[in-house]
């Protein structure tokens, strides 16, 4: 190129004006092509680069949806606990006592923490029952009692007679199928001759009054649904076998009755509740039919539950389910009107506008959930293998391992632990996360894990200057099982009504199972109670945990 230029200039001093034209036109066209060819390397260039960034952003992609196909999978055919197995026992003469990764085996086992967690005892368990659990048989129960005597008696053989040493008893536990059963009342009508007047004994008054079903039978309607998950085409073929019709449609009209008598009862149990300092809180989906369409559509029922016994606190336990239309976090300020205090929840972002000053009652506190963190980074674990999710997972598994010691201690021993073991702990996985995030990409499954935790951390460091809070919601998460359940087994609520009849129900008999009463008998007690006319100002005492009866009820 430098020879041409130079040569081009050589011609451009020659006499003749179009040999120096010629010059000029060669060196224009040189010094073209040489810009063009220049600008193609750089276009190619510029293709390389940009084809390198998508390959990096196709495999960043790949990587993401590969982990989000394994963690589908697992969920679909894995298993849903997040305990990894124990650690084997050392034998004598192992030279390491400690576990993988020199964590301890009670303080890197996740099974240490949680409710489903039972403490390492170290001693085998008893053999010699053949896998069989021995019956605990109440003494509620009513017993048929017979003696079976020998074939001839207290006569022997030999004709004398014998003398009782002793018995031996055996017992059987047997079942009798429910029974239906009418009850024919008769009221005889006398008249005196003499000043024609007429006497009847007053109809008794009940809490249902102008129907053929007896208060009974509506208990147990709603224990059949509510406590067993037997939708109420079930209950008719139940019916069916013993030869009465009825109809799934009275049994829903009879559950409207029985709610709109309950609902005073209901509201005070969530006076009770929103009259607490620390509460829990969640919501899952239930379907409603949306009517004329044949579809359905997507509602929510929030539970809102409290759980005093891991720390003694005196108030009793309970919750109450709320059927809403939405996921709204307005919903939930609606729910907590008048509530101040602490609230449990997950990451979901509904909840922060409970923490504005502009709220009635002004902010409440939001402590979040360990558990959900945990999963995030054990997903991660599980669908990529990384060490470093890991590691995490570990680190959270020794915060639970303190409180699984915790459990059942007082707040304030509680708070002073968790302030000497538990803040180192979550220091160092603060500091673990940060260090994590300058490292890998904050696009990837465990960036993402990383970044919600990390958005929470507030939240999640509550449990540390308060004894009183969990290190997850698990006890409100426990509540809503029940209605996943009959949600299953029924599929939609028919309505919007159907699904308040949900929510109220549910909640009475959710708090029956958290106080070990059995909710066939407090539903025909608070039955009795408002047959009697019990003041609506004294429902207070109709609440699940003052009742007499059924008391043994195991939760």
């Amino acid at each position: 190129m430098q020879e041409i230029q130079s040569a081009c200039a050589k011609l451009a001093g020659h006499p003749e004006s179009d040999v120096s034209k010629l010059a000029l036109l060669i060196a224009n066209a040189d010094l073209r092509r040489d810009l063009e060819h220049d600008n193609e390397i750089v276009a190619k260039d510029a293709k390389l680069s940009t084809a390198k960034v998508k390959l990096k952003v196709m495999k960043a992609d790949n990587r993401l949806l590969r982990a989000q196909l394994n963690k589908s999978q697992d969920m679909q055919f894995g298993q849903s606990s997040e305990k990894i197995p124990k650690k084997r026992k050392k034998k004598k003469g192992d030279d390491d006592d400690t576990g993988i990764g020199g964590t301890s085996p009670d303080g890197g086992n996740p099974n240490a923490g949680g409710d489903e967690a039972k403490p390492e005892t170290g001693k085998p368990k008893p053999r010699g029952m053949l896998g069989r659990q021995a019956i605990t048989i109440p003494a509620n129960i009513p017993r048929d009692k017979a003696t079976i005597s020998p074939p001839n008696g207290s006569i022997c053989q030999c004709g004398c007679g014998m003398v009782q040493i002793g018995e031996q008893t055996i017992e059987r536990l047997t079942y009798v199928p429910a029974q239906l059963r009418v009850i024919e009342e008769r009221y005889p009508k006398y008249v005196c001759r003499d000043c024609d007047k007429i006497v009847q004994a007053p109809v008794p008054k009940r809490a249902f009054e102008q129907t053929r079903f007896d208060d009974h039978l509506i208990a147990g309607l709603a224990v059949s649904k509510f406590a067993d998950y037997m939708p109420n085409y079930r209950q008719e073929q139940i019916f069916k076998r013993s030869g009465v019709q009825l109809h799934r449609s009275t049994m829903g009209r009879l559950m409207d009755q029985a709610v709109d008598a309950l609902l005073p009862l209901y509201d005070v149990l969530n006076d009770d509740l929103k009259s607490s300092s620390k509460l829990l809180m969640d919501e899952t989906t239930l379907a409603q039919l949306m009517p004329g369409t044949g579809k359905t559509k997507t509602c929510f029922v929030w539970a809102l539950c409290r759980d005093d016994r891991r720390w003694k606190g005196n108030a009793h336990p309970g919750v109450a389910f709320h059927f809403k239309q939405s996921r709204k976090g307005e919903h939930a300020e609606e729910i907590l009107d008048g509530f101040k205090g602490t609230l449990q929840v997950d990451g979901y972002a509904g909840y922060n506008r409970l923490t504005s000053d502009s709220s009635d009652g002004g902010p409440i506190n939001l402590a979040y959930c360990w558990a959900h963190v945990r999963r995030k980074f054990l997903d991660v674990h599980k669908a990529t293998k990384s060490d470093k999710a890991h590691q995490v997972f570990m680190l959270i598994n020794d915060i639970y391992a303190i409180e699984h010691d915790l459990k059942g201690q007082p707040a304030d021993v509680r708070r002073a632990v968790r302030q000497v073991e538990s803040a180192p702990l979550v220091t160092q996985l603060q500091l673990l996360m940060l260090r994590l995030s300058g490292e890998i990409s904050m696009k990837s499954t465990l960036g993402l894990a990383i970044s919600y935790t990390m958005k929470l951390w507030d939240g999640l460091t509550v449990f540390l200057s308060d004894g009183r809070v969990e290190m997850d919601n698990n006890a409100v998460e426990n509540t809503i099982r029940p209605i996943a359940l009959l949600r299953k087994n029924a599929l939609f609520a028919g309505s919007e009504i159907g699904g308040r009849n949900w929510a109220v129900m549910a909640s009475l008999i959710g708090t029956c199972r958290l106080n070990g009463v059995e909710p066939y008998a407090y539903l025909t007690w608070v039955f009795e109670q408002m047959a009697e006319g019990h003041p609506r100002s004294r429902y207070e005492q109709l609440l699940p945990w003052y009742c007499p009866n059924g008391k043994f009820g195991i939760e």
